[in-house]
């Protein structure tokens, strides 16, 4: 029989939960401004003006739901999920290639579907690869402080998984997924010098990776030379710092931007320019305000857990969210070359909204079991 520590379940964490309500408010009236252009274009086919905000908030909604789902399902079990998890993920990735069900954009194999039915499998993927990562981590026989009997399995599914999403490609997707993974390798105790090892190792293959792509070559000598191509490959990046820069201490109010009319990508991975040119440095401020508290929350609820498998799990889903804000707005701000990566429970698009929510609600369920050690033991 459990004992009354093991039944016992605090409530979620109240900070988490009200910041991701707070995110996904944000997100759609940035989304309905940033988006505003293209739904007046739509809205001659789709017979609705409204029709790109009225679909992120389904979007929301499943997300929400599945964020209520998960929060009420035991953290723990998902040790026995992870190895499948995992290869359904992998199965997801490949199918982007197979004729008939991977879909391609802008010469990009990132989605599959059928119809109106199309979901991102890297996002699955990213959520799958901290789930595996925290149950085989968690074992008490994996030797992590040792390279070859600990580390370098984990290390492995890494990179196959990193090298399935750059090959899409989508390398600023990979590079998030390879950061998460280090602060997990990290958090379980890998050695410091094995981790610089591998990251010399990563920076080399970056660069190998950037200088055999011809596309590659031209975003890095964008973000060197933004305006050597002002209406070409330059183009987004100008406009987005134009974006950036105009709105000033309070902004030009909502709906008043400009340069959501100019920016390709203005309702998804641009979207913190919207935000920036009409909220301006407050509004700004205040969406990095949100993510910093969502992370330290985050990471708090990893630092309490007692069980090691929760513990490492919070992690990365933690490392997930804080590095691919950190990748997204860098690349708004000119602070590194241009690369695909949303702004996490902002940004357009339901498979990365919906899986994002899916691991908050891991997170708060984590939250709620900070003894799940002595529950996990009970149960044995």
């Amino acid at each position: 029989m459990a004992s009354a520590a093991a039944r016992r379940r605090d409530a979620p964490d109240p900070v988490l939960f009200n910041v991701v309500l707070a995110l996904i408010v944000v997100g759609l009236a940035a989304v309905f401004s940033a988006s505003f252009a293209r739904s007046l274009d739509l809205s001659r086919i789709q017979n609705d003006a409204y029709f790109l905000l009225k679909r992120q908030a389904v979007f929301a909604v499943f997300g929400v739901v599945a964020m209520l789902g998960m929060m009420r399902v035991g953290y723990w079990r998902l040790r026995a999920w992870a190895v499948p998890l995992l290869f359904l993920s992998l199965v997801l990735l490949l199918l982007v290639w197979v004729p008939g069900i991977g879909l391609t954009r802008n010469g990009a194999a990132r989605w599959i579907g059928w119809g109106p039915a199309q979901i991102q499998p890297s996002e699955i993927a990213k959520l799958a690869l901290m789930i595996y990562l925290a149950a085989l981590l968690s074992r008490g026989n994996l030797r992590i402080q040792d390279f070859w009997d600990g580390l370098f399995a984990p290390l492995c599914v890494i990179g196959v998984f990193f090298l399935l999403i750059e090959r899409e490609p989508d390398m600023g997707t990979a590079f998030v997924l390879g950061l998460a993974s280090l602060v997990v390798l990290y958090a379980a105790g890998a050695r410091k010098r094995h981790l610089a090892a591998v990251m010399g190792v990563a920076f080399l293959g970056f660069v190998c990776l950037t200088l055999t792509h011809g596309f590659r070559v031209e975003r890095l000598i964008t973000f060197v030379r933004p305006d050597a191509d002002p209406l070409g490959s330059g183009y987004q990046i100008r406009h987005g710092i134009l974006a950036v820069g105009s709105g000033g201490i309070l902004g030009m109010g909502i709906g008043a931007g400009r340069e959501k009319f100019y920016l390709p990508e203005a309702s998804t991975d641009f979207i913190f320019a919207t935000i920036a040119e009409e909220a301006g440095l407050v509004g700004s401020l205040v969406v990095i305000g949100l993510l910093l508290t969502l992370a330290r929350q985050g990471f708090a609820i990893a630092r309490r857990t007692r069980d090691r498998f929760g513990s490492l799990l919070a992690t990365g889903i933690s490392a997930l969210i804080s590095c691919q804000a950190v990748v997204n707005i860098a690349v708004v701000t000119a602070s590194i070359p241009a690369t695909g990566v949303p702004l996490p429970f902002i940004s357009s698009g339901g498979t990365s909204l919906v899986f994002m929510l899916c691991g908050v609600g891991i997170l708060l369920n984590i939250s709620q079991h900070p003894d799940a050690a002595c529950r996990d033991s009970a149960r044995r």
